[in-house]
């Protein structure tokens, strides 16, 4: 029975397969999440509650309407954190870690459906990926984890070793979960030097991606790296300080904020915030206390995300980039992009141009899907952050979650769903895989192009 299963398994579409897997995988947390010793009672988790808390770990969200510390047993919390670490991970790299672990060979159809869940070109050199992603997130969870527990041993004893595993886990699979409680929560910790640097470098190697840390590795030069790669950093060195910068300047003098802090933690904090907003989503501070300007910054930093084949979401970093590539040679009236001195394969602009299409379109369907279940319920600016942060996988919140009706919570979980397999792969699976023959007179195009002012 269990090889006519497989059987017909593979008959299926790749990205079918992958979409299936995500989505039970989400169902069966749900249900671990209901267990009676999951719980510790001090609230009510129904079904669709549990499925919502899944669904926001399985696709690294960290979106939460429950206090894990105080209403999750260890049990409970370390079903969240196995959920993370396979969220964050993928569950096709999870597969194929299994039967590596275990000799047995992965075959042509792992291998496309490994190549798939990363959105890459080729499906050589899988199995080698897989074994370095593995190894990479085991070491810098290890090393990061270590770091934390050490410091966090002397501040709160023996389960501050707990706490140090449980947050590197958290930061570098970005998901920005803390189970500090909500009285002593990790924002307070946004200020200690320590912490605070060592979350930000465990939030940015989970969020630059495998591929461009691997590249890194091993090239060590920027000469060496592939565009992909250089392009990568470069957005890293363009967001990060921007993302300082403007969080500090707009906030330093808020005294709900930033302003009661001393300069050092000024800063400290604003670094937090810029890489968080786009990767982790671990909460500085509250987001109703920020100035609207602030707020629309955060919105387009969670919208842009991390790089690809990582551990977070958004349209990419590299997907803007190529947009503001795209625009920059059009203003200069230039049909190349150009970038380090590389044409830029024009199904490349395409595809970013897709992404970015589809990304607003989902967001702002989300939104308007929260507004007709919720009406007159919420502000403009509360639903439409909630949207992004769910698509965008990062979990800030406005604090609405636990306020969400049946239906409003439904609209969201498919927004993280789809946030965390990504735009192209759901597309990829609707789309027809015929090829058409016929071709259109470009007359058409030129008209349309000369229509466009």
């Amino acid at each position: 029975m269990f090889r006519y299963i497989v059987s017909a398994l593979s008959q299926l579409h790749r990205g079918v397969l992958i979409c299936g897997g995500f989505a039970l995988f989400m169902v069966f947390g749900a249900l671990l999440l209901m267990l009676p010793f999951s719980t510790t009672g001090n609230a009510e988790v129904s079904f669709v509650d549990a499925l919502f808390m899944s669904v926001s770990v399985v696709s690294v969200t960290g979106m939460s309407m429950f206090d894990v510390r105080t209403d999750f047993t260890i049990f409970g919390q370390l079903v969240i954190l196995f959920l993370m670490q396979v969220g964050g991970l993928g569950i096709m790299t999870i597969m194929a870690m299994v039967g590596i672990s275990t000799g047995r060979k992965i075959r042509l159809q792992e291998r496309l459906l490994i190549r798939d869940s990363f959105n890459l070109q080729t499906p050589s050199g899988m199995v080698m990926l897989v074994r370095k992603i593995i190894f990479m997130t085991l070491l810098v969870e290890f090393i990061s984890g270590t770091l934390l527990a050490v410091y966090f041993y002397f501040k709160f004893g023996p389960m501050g070793i707990y706490l140090g595993y449980w947050h590197a886990v958290s930061a570098f699979t970005n998901c920005g979960l803390d189970i500090m409680g909500a009285n002593a929560g990790f924002a307070k910790m946004a200020a200690d030097p320590f912490v605070s640097t060592v979350i930000v470098v465990t939030m940015f190697l989970g969020g630059v991606g495998f591929m461009a840390a691997d590249d890194f590795l091993r090239h060590r030069s920027w000469s060496g790296l592939s565009l992909n790669s250089k392009l990568i950093f470069l957005m890293e060195a363009i967001l990060i300080p921007l993302g300082t910068i403007i969080f500090y300047n707009l906030e330093g003098n808020n005294p709900e904020t930033l302003g009661g802090l001393s300069t050092m933690e000024k800063w400290q904090s604003a670094v937090l915030m810029s890489v968080s907003s786009r990767l982790g989503g671990f909460a500085v501070f509250d987001i109703h206390s920020m100035l609207d300007q602030t707020v629309l910054l955060v919105m387009m930093f969670m919208f842009i995300g991390a790089a690809p084949v990582s551990t977070g979401g958004g349209i990419r970093t590299t997907t803007i980039g190529l947009l503001f590539l795209s625009l920059y040679a059009w203003i200069r009236g230039k049909k190349d992009v150009v970038i380090f001195h590389k044409h830029v394969d024009p199904d490349c602009l395409v595809k970013a141009s897709n992404v970015f299409t589809l990304a607003v379109v989902i967001t702002f369907i989300t939104a308007f899907l929260v507004f007709v279940f919720e009406p007159m319920s919420f502000d403009f600016e509360d639903v439409m952050f909630e949207a992004v942060s769910a698509f965008s996988t990062v979990g800030f919140s406005m604090g609405l979650t636990g306020e969400w009706n049946t239906p409003c919570k439904i609209v969201l979980m498919i927004a993280m769903y789809i946030g965390r397999i990504g735009v192209m792969t759901l597309a990829i699976t609707f789309a027809s895989h015929h090829s058409r023959q016929l071709k259109y007179p470009k007359g058409v195009s030129r008209v349309l192009c000369k229509s466009i002012q």
